[in-house]
């Protein structure tokens, strides 16, 4: 059951003016020409150095979005060169943290990785006993990691520096995890048909491809806004 504010939240999140037209904008033409470029026959070498230089400046593009709806949401305006200058300031503060998430992911399955290969040689008690142990073990890191998860709209919404965003997003998560679930439901179903429409028409046509580009476009500027939204609001109810 959703809460008034909740409600409000989702019903503000929605609302598409010019500001938010134009940062979709944005993100379709880092679309578009991330995805031509990754699409060239080059070679091994060439190519890891293209996708290093893509997650690089996606971490640009994004956090001058999040800047951009930050600005949008709670100045009423969109200053663009603004916008691109704070995607250059906030920059190393979020892809440490992006960094630190990657690096937590990657022991966690490593982990998984090795409990499954000592099953393979277990009996059917002591396979039983290792998984149990397993989804134990890994539940708890996963549980923190996703308290973590409003860390970089901490640090573009508060200007914190990483440690204490971290801090911040898992107190917030913490206090608001059913409000933040009930959000989660409503826009993570959309992820996944985007990224269904991605792997079953990726090579169809240009006009088929624009239009999932401009889907992904428009799901990522109403995904902020909610979630910004969101704590906008519960900042300014708690004082």
């Amino acid at each position: 059951m959703m809460n008034t504010l909740l409600k409000a939240v989702i019903k503000e999140g929605v609302v598409f003016r010019r500001r938010e037209f134009l940062l979709s904008l944005f993100v379709l033409v880092y679309l578009a020409v991330s995805y031509i470029m990754l699409s060239l026959q080059l070679s091994q070498g060439y190519m890891l150095v293209l996708q290093l230089f893509f997650i690089i400046l996606e971490n640009y593009i994004t956090v001058a979005v999040y800047y951009g709806i930050k600005q949008s949401l709670f100045d009423g305006k969109l200053d663009m060169k603004d916008m691109f200058a704070k995607g250059g300031y906030f920059f190393g503060r979020t892809l440490y943290y992006k960094l630190l998430v990657t690096a937590a992911g990657l022991f966690i399955a490593a982990f998984c990785l090795s409990m499954i290969e000592i099953v393979k040689d277990s009996s059917l008690a002591a396979a039983g006993f290792i998984t149990g142990f397993t989804v134990l073990w890994i539940s708890f890191p996963i549980y923190l990691i996703m308290l973590t998860l409003f860390t970089p709209l901490v640090i573009i919404v508060e200007d914190s520096p990483l440690l204490p965003a971290v801090r911040k997003s898992m107190a917030f998560a913490r206090g608001n995890l059913a409000d933040i679930v009930r959000l989660g439901l409503l826009v993570i179903p959309l992820w996944f048909f985007a990224l269904f429409l991605m792997k079953v028409y990726n090579k169809k046509d240009f006009f088929v491809l624009s239009a999932i580009f401009c889907f992904f476009a428009v799901l990522e500027i109403v995904t902020i806004r909610l979630f910004m939204l969101f704590y906008k609001s519960k900042r300014r109810n708690n004082g």
